[in-house]
């Protein structure tokens, strides 16, 4: 079997080196998709200890308003000679990534299509539809047209806020598939993880971690922040008033996507708060700590369960102050492992 994946995030890497990890006799070919003034994956991978997969950096140019470029044509023609029996990818609204999987099944109708979780996407249920995803749908439709790739289809407009609207993903696999709504009856999978110590030690060589990017390992505070575009200091009364009233070391660690400024105001909350900044995926320092709280307003990272740590979301105390939250119906946690925190007392 030969497998091809298009990996985004940090997260989307550490859930396609989990499939790598658990079918060791499958080929695969990951391709890293790096994009202009986007921060994402700009950090130090070592590949050197995954003997069935093939590692790939692409960087892709898509304008809306062209045909796709020579590099995204041989890329597509290259699909023909190396005939891959299944597609991994998570992102749905990315236009290159539908132009892929959209030659992919018309070119190789019995290739798997396999849509995999993109943090809580499944479970976030969106309001409405607004004008300017409906000028985004349009756009990219049209650009597939331009690119003999048809796709323009009126009466799925406001279906796209949907998970996996998209005709041709055969699969979607989920880590809480009993906590999605399957809307349109699609074929849904569980992500089973590798054993624990076994995915933190290949996670640790992939992202060459050293114990050091940790200043306390135990009984702390880590704190997720999250690209909300929002004024951090909203956060900051709640943060001082929990690291009081539990006597416990803050540990802020830093989403990628976070502007400079941003990372400036995170850094004024006080001294005695350490502040990571790296690129390496939060899941890493959630696994290297212990008997400690991880909370965040929805942070994609807490969906994997790192034993003796407890997990707290805390979206529904903020509603009212930070606007990006009120666009998604998102009152319940989609595991058991993490607490839909309803008031601040909920934090032990």
């Amino acid at each position: 079997m030969k497998i091809i994946a298009f990996v985004q995030t940090e997260y989307h890497l550490m859930l396609c080196v989990n499939e790598i990890l658990k079918f060791p006799d499958v080929d695969f070919h990951v391709y890293i998709i790096r994009k202009a003034k986007n921060k994402r994956l700009e950090v130090n991978l070592d590949f050197s200890n995954f003997q069935n997969a093939r590692f790939e950096v692409l960087t892709i140019a898509v304008n809306l308003n062209s045909k796709f470029s020579e590099q995204h044509i041989s890329l597509l023609e290259s699909f023909l000679i190396e005939k891959y029996t299944k597609l991994l990818f998570y992102q749905e609204h990315d236009p290159f990534i539908l132009s892929v999987i959209k030659f992919m099944k018309k070119t190789f109708p019995l290739c798997e299509i396999c849509l995999y979780q993109d943090g809580l996407k499944p479970y976030n249920r969106m309001k409405g539809y607004s004008y300017a995803m409906l000028i985004g749908d349009i756009k990219i439709w049209f650009w597939l047209l331009r690119n003999n790739i048809f796709e323009f289809k009126p009466w799925k407009l406001f279906l796209t806020k949907n998970y996996a609207y998209t005709d041709e993903v055969d699969s979607v696999f989920l880590t809480f598939p009993e906590s999605y709504v399957n809307w349109n009856n699609k074929t849904i999978k569980k992500i089973e993880f590798a054993e624990h110590g076994f995915l933190k030690r290949q996670l640790e060589y992939l992202f060459c971690w050293d114990d050091k990017l940790m200043p306390v390992n135990t009984e702390c505070i880590l704190y997720m922040t999250q690209p909300t575009y929002h004024d951090p200091t909203i956060e900051f009364d709640f943060l001082q008033s929990l690291k009081d009233r539990l006597k416990l070391p803050l540990i802020l660690k830093i989403h990628p996507l976070t502007s400079e400024d941003t990372i400036l105001k995170y850094k004024q909350i006080g001294s005695d708060v350490f502040i990571i900044d790296s690129r390496i995926p939060a899941e890493l320092f959630i696994m290297n700590l212990t008997n400690s709280l991880i909370v965040s307003l929805h942070s994609t990272s807490m969906l994997y369960n790192s034993p003796t740590n407890r997990y707290y979301y805390i979206s529904n105390l903020f509603k009212s102050k930070i606007k990006h939250l009120q666009r998604y119906d998102f009152t319940e946690s989609p595991s058991e492992h993490i607490l839909m925190v309803k008031d601040f007392q909920d934090i032990v």
